[in-house]
């Protein structure tokens, strides 16, 4: 079908307008959650709650036991329900749960809370790759990304933070922080249930020739399939065999490793530099419009330059790695402003993981496979962040070395880790090219739900 260019570039506004805005501000009121117990931190939330030793570092891990829990539930639930309406009572759910921080007074009442948070956010990651995969092109994914798995929630987090500090009421001041995230969650999720289609037959802001164009914009991704598909158990077999799959396995563990360190810690090691508390919650917001800008350059130039993810993954996690070793090895006494500068530049630890996201929406196809990939890179994110805020030992406060050597070691594992996928890629293409010579391309290899390697003609990015 011809179609006008005018009209394509219509169809994707309007698919960047009600999709691409809606995953931004879903994405945004996550980050603020997380981004919330580092900030409740910093004024006396720990001293309220009597948290002694490691016990802050438990609270900060154990939303990610929850996490996993409700990972195993989402590869069982994504191919069959309807995955709008799903993210949208998660929302709703977690936002509630939110609200019950405040009502928190102990150790045990913190960990309860936080674990049941960790089930209900644990649907948005992998819902969002799959959701990627069926409304934009593989050249697309990397800025629509970047763009909704951003870090404005950094910036603001700490302005609203410094802004919630100034209230003067009868609440401990980290208390009206999560009633007021929570609230805010809550209500929007009430919307998002009725505006937030679940793939391009049900979008109500398309016409039918319209959502005609919008499907055959994606078609080449080979990678969309029919709601209600059977879990088949040979392409999670494919996707455990598949070298590519260890290799982001490693990258995730490692990214959550320095996530876990500057979303738990990265406002007291701040405060460390000697800076109060209401001053804290806004000296931390550059880092997170360097992750920002960074990552929308970055990803923007995927748009225009083809093939060039791996790359700009191993280049992007090379500041990261700088800033840590200037945060480690600055005397942030002598030298404040160097030492924030390295907080600063740790900041581009998020561009390599919005580049990932975006490898692996695109190349990994069929319904079980995408739903086991997508739920894969949720486990191991959590069980990184599990991991990452026990080298974060309440004993090395404010400083944390054994904390920043780990994210050190990340940092440079994640470089070496896009350098790996590269290869992986590069070699199974060629290999594709091979056996394709001799084959018939599959018009409805989307109908027949084919993953990635069965599909001879199915080509990975990178």
């Amino acid at each position: 079908m011809e179609t006008n260019p005018a009209i394509k570039r219509k169809v994707l506004w309007k698919i960047d307008l009600f999709i691409c805005t809606n995953l931004f501000l879903i994405a945004f009121l996550e980050f603020l959650d997380k981004n919330a117990l580092g900030i409740a931190a910093v004024y006396s939330l720990k001293k309220d709650c009597n948290l002694v030793g490691n016990q802050y570092s438990t609270v900060a891990s154990v939303f990610y036991f929850g996490y996993l829990l409700g990972e195993f539930a989402c590869f069982f639930l994504l191919s069959k329900v309807r995955i709008g309406k799903f993210v949208s009572i998660s929302l709703g759910l977690w936002g509630i749960l939110l609200m019950c921080m405040a009502a928190c007074n102990s150790f045990g009442s913190l960990v309860a809370v936080r674990f049941l948070l960790g089930i209900f956010e644990a649907a948005i990651l992998p819902s969002f790759i799959i959701i990627s995969s069926i409304w934009w092109t593989k050249s697309e994914q990397p800025l629509r990304s970047t763009l909704y798995f951003n870090t404005l929630a950094g910036i603001l987090g700490g302005i609203f933070g410094h802004c919630i500090g100034l209230i003067n009421g009868k609440l401990a001041t980290w208390k009206y922080i999560f009633l007021i995230y929570g609230a805010v969650t809550v209500f929007y999720s009430l919307i998002l249930v009725f505006i937030l289609p679940d793939n391009i037959e049900t979008a109500w802001f398309l016409s039918k020739r319209e959502k005609q164009i919008a499907f055959l914009r994606v078609i080449d991704n080979q990678s969309v399939s029919a709601h209600g598909s059977k879990i088949k158990v040979n392409q999670v077999w494919e996707g455990l065999r598949d070298p590519k799959y260890w290799i982001v396995v490693a990258f995730i563990i490692c990214q959550a490793i320095t996530n876990a360190g500057i979303t738990n810690f990265n406002p007291l090691i701040i405060k460390g530099f000697g800076f109060s508390a209401l001053k804290t919650t806004l000296m931390g917001t550059p880092q997170a419009a360097v992750a920002m800008g960074g990552g929308i350059i970055v990803t923007a130039l995927c748009m225009w330059i083809e093939n060039i993810r791996c790359l700009l993954w191993f280049l992007s996690s090379l500041p990261a790695l700088m800033g840590s070793i200037m945060v480690n090895r600055i005397n942030s006494h002598q030298h404040r402003s160097a030492a924030l500068a390295g907080v600063y530049l740790m900041g581009f630890y998020n561009v390599p993981w919005c580049l990932m996201l975006a490898l692996t929406s695109s190349n990994n196809a069929g319904s079980t496979k995408k739903a086991f990939m997508s739920v894969s890179v949720a486990v191991w994110y959590a069980v990184g962040n599990i991991i990452g805020p026990y080298f974060f030992k309440g004993s090395q406060a404010p400083y944390y070395p054994m904390g920043i050597h780990a994210m050190e070691a990340s940092f440079c594992i994640m470089a070496f880790t896009g350098f790996l996928y590269y290869i992986c890629v590069k070699y199974q293409n060629k290999q594709k090219e091979t056996l394709a010579e001799n084959c018939d391309f599959i018009a409805d290899s989307q109908t027949q739900d084919q993953s990635d390697g069965d599909n001879v003609h199915f080509k990975y990015v990178y």
